[in-house]
């Protein structure tokens, strides 16, 4: 996975780089932009006639704005105006560029001023990667400064599902001052961010100085635990050469196996500033236990679930779409009937070579639209819409957005009783076809369709391999003592009724930290170290209760997101547990 440096910003003893406080005014960079759908290399052309092109606002997603469903290419333009006066800026003339702050962008993107590419974060197709939590921060040579005329600012963006493009900024041009010409590192154990051994966690930094002034200052360590609480603290003098780095060290000793934040601070020597960069690391995850929350009648819920789906006529329907088939499937659009007779489909392909084939169950993240694979191996797969998403909304409504609280009062009534039910019809579905062989399904998503891949392989005997990434639904209890959830928080208030304990006891029967024992079939896992959206705390608590064949990768600097390199490994796992060869 690529991405570009994110610079730190540090203190530094010499005065003569702080920059003024007044002077000309940057252009506000927050309005003004243009938008087309799909994608051209000359849409990155400054001299591009965009004048009807759409306008766009950015902070929120495009399918907000007309362009509900869109997964795709996407391209914005921004026309800018940088004043002559900035050329005689004492940071311009001695670091030479601007800072362009583009916020948050939904998945990936390739971004240029004047024609000239100058960052891109995430990997576009076909080594897609998606980075859509990461914050984009670009640097301008000022060689590309066209002063006092126009300037275009062109991003290309690549959304691979749900929500797509500049959804969040903040949004902002400046020049690039000292602070933007240093950079931290922290180290990350055995190289993934994960410490087995008990002897503690001896992290290590270094400081980068791109700059020609030495740096000097005070480093101090602070280590957290995954809920905000402060343990140790630590700090020592540091000396960065010109141009050159400098390690620094920290040395603690957690007491208790988990997920510890370690932040790295600097302090220059005459001013009060500060910069931190910090990291989550894990220590003996293997070892992290959480407490199931089984109500008495746990058992006897999802027993009643799955007899209450059984009296559900399945009415089972393909409709061929001879134009989306390829060299090696015929594809169809699925329909078919799940809990509470709602309607529910997907995406089937069907291998044109003869079987039986293996098959694969794919689900979808939260909002998720899952669209054909366009898979090339000798299996059959299903690409699956849970209620209220994709080709699955006839029913069960997509918007507003608000799946993991709707019915929540209930656990008769929660939303993802019914979402675990349809993946559960969904391998009724494929044990129906003849060219399937029953013995090998395999199921696999991400997010959402993590957790959603745990459920029905839980609830389901007939899946035989497990492949979940990120996944969301686990270990509820500890998930709201390390993240913060409004949502849920303005849902308990709306009701007097409503408690934290009574949610929490709906969502247990839902938590996979409850259904994990069920599981039977070998899994392979993928998390991101520096997931806020679902901890790995959350992740190993599940992990660790599987008592069956398991491997799990760890990517030291992911948030919400595997690197692309996983997909292909949980991919040659798939299929050499299937006894197949990938097809290249």
């Amino acid at each position: 996975m690529r991405s570009v440096l994110s610079y730190a910003v540090f203190m530094c003893c010499a005065p003569c780089l702080l920059a003024a406080d007044t002077g000309p005014a940057m252009p506000d960079i927050s309005d003004g932009w243009k938008f087309s759908l799909g994608d051209d290399d000359q849409w990155s052309d400054p001299a591009l006639d965009d004048s009807q092109w759409k306008s766009i606002s950015v902070g929120s997603p495009w399918e907000q704005q007309g362009h509900g469903g869109y997964d795709g290419f996407g391209w914005y333009r921004l026309h800018v105006r940088i004043p002559s006066e900035f050329q005689d800026d004492p940071d311009l003339r001695q670091f030479g560029f601007l800072k362009l702050t583009l916020g948050k962008i939904d998945d990936v993107d390739q971004t240029w001023w004047n024609g000239q590419l100058i960052g891109e974060t995430g990997q576009m197709p076909d080594s897609y990667t998606t980075q859509w939590s990461t914050g984009r921060t670009y640097r301008v040579p000022a060689r590309l400064i066209r002063w006092d005329a126009d300037n275009v600012v062109a991003v290309r963006v690549f959304d691979g599902a749900s929500e797509g493009g500049m959804y969040a900024g903040p949004y902002g041009l400046r020049v690039a001052s000292w602070q933007d010409f240093v950079a931290i590192k922290i180290s990350m154990g055995r190289g993934d961010g994960i410490f087995l051994e008990p002897a503690g966690l001896p992290i290590n930094a270094s400081i980068y100085n791109e700059m020609s002034k030495q740096l000097v200052g005070r480093v101090q360590w602070i280590v957290e635990t995954d809920k905000g609480e402060q343990l140790a603290t630590e700090s020592s003098e540091v000396v960065v050469p010109v141009r050159g780095e400098q390690s620094v060290e920290c040395d603690f000793s957690p007491t208790v196996p988990g997920f510890y934040r370690v932040k790295c601070t600097l302090k220059g020597q005459t001013t009060e500033k500060v910069v931190t960069e910090s990291r989550v690391v894990g220590y003996r995850p293997e070892e992290v236990q959480s407490t199931l929350t089984q109500e008495d009648d746990f058992d006897q819920f999802w027993k009643q679930t799955r007899d209450e789906l059984a009296l559900v006529r399945p009415e089972f329907k393909l409709t061929p779409k001879p134009e989306l088939a390829t060299a090696t499937h015929d594809v169809f659009e699925v329909s078919m009937r799940s809990l509470g007779g709602v309607r529910v489909g997907g995406w089937y392909e069907r291998p044109k070579s003869r079987g039986p084939h293996p098959a694969l169950l794919r689900v979808p993240g939260y909002t998720g639209n899952m669209q054909p694979s366009g898979t090339s191996d000798q299996l059959a797969v299903f690409s699956f819409n849970i209620r209220g998403h994709g080709n699955s909304q006839q029913d069960v409504r997509g918007t507003p957005a608000d799946f993991w609280v709707r019915g929540l009062d209930d656990e008769h009534g929660y939303f993802y009783r019914g979402a675990y039910a349809d993946c559960v019809r969904a391998v009724d579905f494929l044990a129906s076809r003849d060219e399937i062989d029953v013995s090998r399904i395999a199921v696999a998503g991400g997010s959402q369709g993590g957790g959603l891949s745990l459920a029905t392989a839980a609830l389901d005997q007939r899946i035989s391999l497990c492949a979940p990434d990120i996944p969301f639904l686990c270990n509820w209890v500890r998930y709201f003592k390390t993240s913060s959830w409004p949502e849920i928080d303005d849902w308990i208030e709306a009701k007097p009724h409503r408690s934290r304990e009574k949610t929490l006891r709906t969502m247990s029967y839902f938590d996979a930290l409850n259904l994990a024992d069920r599981i039977r079939c070998p899994v392979f896992l993928g998390l991101g170290l520096q997931d806020g959206v679902c901890p790995p705390v959350t992740i190993f608590a599940v992990y660790n209760r599987l008592a069956v064949p398991k491997e799990y990768r760890v990517y030291p600097e992911a948030g919400h997101w595997v690197e692309a390199s996983h997909y292909k490994e949980s991919r040659q796992w798939m299929l050499r547990h299937f006894a197949m060869s990938p097809s290249e």
